[in-house]
């Protein structure tokens, strides 16, 4: 019989570029992981926590405000003043920024947590509402004007994420008098063995 001789050399698994794959890929592992803890870190801060509830604050406004410029111009017959169209444009175009500041938000907060994040309905909820409220922002002309009001009204909803935002800080200060309670009723505790051996 005929020795076997692999066409490709030593075979899978000898090759001199293997142990710098793997090296490469243990590195790029261990960067991704602390990117993603990092990021955890941050997407769960009370920074970001204030930051995305003064963001909805301002974007529950500037719907609102465009609603009612639309309203008053409806009613009035103004709508042709110098004042309404850059007007409306200005807030079309803070509502799309402040769709893509909310689209990366998202974005982070699934790198953060993985698809787990979508386990909540509200996070799933609100996921949706923001991809579609982007998508509105980004493709709204005349002809979408329907579609987007209905997306306007989901937008408010986000209005329900600031109690979410109020819920998880309530709760951050919960444990952190929790931990608090627990040091000072140790202390007592010491405190109280000390008297009792005097």
């Amino acid at each position: 019989m005929s020795t076997y001789t692999p066409l490709l050399g030593q075979g899978i698994g000898n090759t001199p570029y293997d142990d710098s794959q793997r090296q490469f890929l243990d590195t790029w592992k261990t960067g991704y992981h602390r990117a993603q803890v990092a990021t955890s870190r941050f997407v769960n801060s009370r920074a970001k926590h204030w930051l995305i509830l003064i963001l909805i604050i301002l974007d529950v406004a500037g719907i609102l405000s465009d609603i009612f410029i639309a309203l008053i111009t409806c009613e009035t017959g103004v709508g042709d003043d110098k004042w309404v169209k850059p007007t409306r444009n200005a807030l079309g175009v803070f509502s799309l920024s402040l769709s893509c500041v909310f689209l990366v938000e998202l974005f982070l907060s699934v790198f953060a947590d993985g698809l787990g994040y979508f386990k909540s309905w509200f996070h799933s909820f609100d996921a949706s509402v923001i991809v579609i409220g982007f998508a509105v922002d980004l493709f709204e002309n005349n002809t979408a004007e329907e579609i987007a009001s209905l997306i306007v009204l989901l937008r408010l909803f986000r209005f329900v994420k600031i109690v979410d935002e109020f819920s998880v800080e309530a709760s951050e200060q919960t444990d952190d008098l929790r931990k608090r309670i627990e040091d000072l009723e140790t202390r007592n505790a010491a405190l109280e063995a000390q008297l009792s051996r005097r």
